[in-house]
């Protein structure tokens, strides 16, 4: 079930960060500081990823409190897998040979840091 959780807050990090690279594609960057500052404020997509961001750090403090943080910690590196999972299908982002031999080291380098 901790794992379960961890895979969860880990998901929910990476689905974050997707939203917000969404959000960050349409920030009015022209004109005055303030503007730039109450289009990252009001922007849904921004807004939706710190949301997601809060809920993945409260499910994290419960998964840090069960597991040693030894272990759970390397688990975040498979945040990277979602996003580049992310970004290729939704985003259209190149899938290249060095990048899925990238997605393949990290995948099995957490088997091998969870192997008890």
């Amino acid at each position: 079930m901790i794992y379960f959780l961890a895979l969860v807050s880990i998901a929910l990090g990476a689905v974050a960060q997707f939203l917000i690279k969404l959000g960050s594609d349409r920030l009015v960057t022209s004109g005055s500081t303030w503007r730039t500052l109450a289009s990252l404020f009001t922007n849904p997509q921004i807004i939706a990823g710190l949301a997601v961001f809060g809920a993945s750090f409260l499910v994290w403090v419960f998964v840090v409190r069960n597991l040693p943080l030894s272990i759970a910690y390397p688990m975040v590196s498979l945040g990277y897998v979602i996003v580049f999972l992310l970004s290729a299908v939704y985003l259209r982002e190149p899938v290249s040979l060095q990048k899925v031999a990238g997605i393949a080291l990290i995948i099995a380098g957490v088997i091998i840091m969870n192997l008890h």
